[in-house]
């Protein structure tokens, strides 16, 4: 199914192919493919372990912390998430544009890196520490209003990490594979975090099943509200030294790395929505904006029930959730790991459309199957062997997807460049975060209301207890429904259309250009 492209030259090719470019080169553009070294891909993957804890909590265990175990309806938790998300969204593209202007003997990108982990760590522990006074009597908008301060702080701090990061990494590198294995290294490393998040927490904080004191039900560990704090704790502690690690062992790049480069326009917020409109001027931006819209919905939908799914879906018991990051994790490395090498041979296009297939089929599999009584009874030994190996064909997709779709980015980056002379990495790394967190937002909004709504799931249920119709509702929603937004974003995406070769012949002139004025990167 996939055409077969040629290979992209390698910027470093062109340099040896052509002793008048590489003696004219600036010395201060983006670091050549030759000086990624290993150490210097794992220096700048370090800082992935801090935004996958950060995610692990925020995906993974705010939903069911909030509503089962300090009983926040699904709904309110929907809006706080939405909220937080769309905060997060407007933010993207001032830090995006702020990085991209910032000028410091620390480059433009390091000052964020060193200033952010402190206060997003203390945003993650204000999440699960709300008031005593506000849990003890269920005090649904106090709850909601402490939910949505503190997570719209704590992605408005990620952000101010993740968006210099990720231009940091289109920065090193104008090599299209260079770039790709890149991105496969932090896709790695972040896996890899993700899945030991999960082992640690349901090994050890969350392990076996407790006495719930409100009301003495014998619950799993991650229904019992005293075994968050000792886990955020640590996960603060590892968001702080993961952040700092990156942007210390990455320092020794700024000399060589772009400087800032001025438009002439005063900073305003006006100067910020036409910075963000003036991405869609570039036609594969928008297919990717506008698949990635659809794509987010699904995938915030995915996000809000997964844990209700492993819970009251499949019975699962904290000893066998532990085991999908450490066995199915791996698959996810191994998948960001072909990405680079995929798209070497296959182009980017080819290879998200086929790993997009692929991750809308394993996403809703399971799910589907018990909905058409094809999968084995829960309890059953066959039960947690066919979810793992779902799982990891699921991860193996993301880690391919996740790494090409970067890189698509970077290269619309060049595009812009080729076009307008100007680098914007921050700008358009933070457009296309804008608009996927909108729609991610919507996504988790929608199965919040839902969950009440249709799903009708009551306070501190107990796995097992609750009546099937909720179950069969539950499922629905996160296999049928969920799925068809994914599809549609697959469509917009085979509306893609820069190929290697022409990202090659753009690279090509753009040091020509440089060559040509001798200092085109100053």
């Amino acid at each position: 199914m996939f055409a077969i492209r040629s290979s992209p030259m390698a910027v470093s090719e062109i340099g040896e192919r052509d002793p008048v470019m590489k003696a004219r080169v600036p010395h201060d553009q983006a670091v050549s493919s030759a000086d990624l070294t290993l150490g210097t891909r794992l220096a700048f993957g370090s800082g992935q372990i801090g935004e996958s804890v950060y995610n692990a909590l925020f995906n993974t265990f705010i939903i069911i912390y909030y509503n089962q175990v300090i009983g926040l309806s699904n709904s309110l938790i929907g809006i706080a998430v939405m909220l937080a998300l769309i905060g997060d969204a407007l933010t993207d593209p001032v830090v995006g544009v702020l990085s991209d202007r910032w000028k410091s003997r620390h480059g433009r990108r390091h000052p964020f890196l060193f200033v952010a982990p402190i206060p997003l760590a203390i945003s993650i522990y204000a999440i699960f520490n709300p008031p005593d006074s506000l849990t003890t009597g269920s005090h649904q908008l106090g709850l909601f209003a402490w939910l949505s301060v503190s997570t719209i702080a704590s992605r408005a701090f990620l952000t101010l990490y993740q968006i210099p990061h990720l231009a940091l990494g289109a920065e090193l590198t104008k090599d299209q594979f260079a770039r790709s294995k890149l991105f496969s290294t932090n896709q790695i490393i972040g896996v890899f975090a993700g899945a030991s998040v999960g082992f640690i927490a349901w090994s050890f904080f969350l392990a076996g099943d407790r006495v719930r004191a409100s009301d003495g039900q014998l619950v799993p560990g991650q229904l019992d509200p005293a075994a968050y704090t000792p886990m955020i704790l640590c996960a603060c502690a590892a968001v702080v030294i993961a952040i700092w690690t990156c942007a210390a062992t990455t320092y020794k790049h700024v000399p060589r790395l772009i400087k800032a480069q001025g438009t002439g326009e005063n900073l305003s917020p006006l100067y910020f929505v036409k910075a963000v409109l003036s991405t869609f001027r570039n036609r594969n931006y928008v297919v990717l904006m506008v698949g990635f819209f659809f794509f987010m919905i699904a995938s915030g939908i995915y996000d809000t029930l997964t844990m209700f799914i492993n819970t009251y879906f499949w019975e699962l018991k904290p000893e066998q959730i532990r085991w999908f990051g450490v066995t199915t994790g791996p698959m996810g490395a191994v998948g960001a790991i072909a990405s680079p090498y995929l798209m070497r041979r296959f182009d980017r296009k080819p290879v998200v459309l086929g790993a997009l297939t692929a991750m809308i089929l394993f996403a809703q599999l399971p799910v589907t199957s018990r909905l058409l009584d094809l999968m084995p009874a829960n309890g059953s030994p066959l039960l947690l062997p066919l979810l793992l190996a779902n799982a990891g064909g699921f991860l193996f997709t993301i880690g391919v997807f996740g790494v090409a779709v970067l890189g698509m980015i970077g290269d619309i980056i060049d595009e812009n460049e080729y076009v307008t002379g100007l680098r914007q990495e921050g700008l358009y790394y933070s457009a296309r975060a804008f608009f996927s967190k909108a729609s991610n937002s919507i996504g988790h909004a929608f199965a919040g209301i839902l969950l009440d709504a249709y799903i009708r799931l009551p306070f501190e249920a107990v796995p097992g207890q609750l009546d099937s119709d909720v179950v069969t509702r539950l499922g629905i929603i996160a296999g049928p429904v969920m799925a068809g937004f994914a599809l549609v974003s697959l469509l917009c995406y085979r509306k893609y259309s820069l190929t290697a070769e022409q990202h090659r012949k753009m690279i090509t002139e753009i040091y020509a250009r440089g060559a040509r004025k001798g200092d085109a990167y100053d």
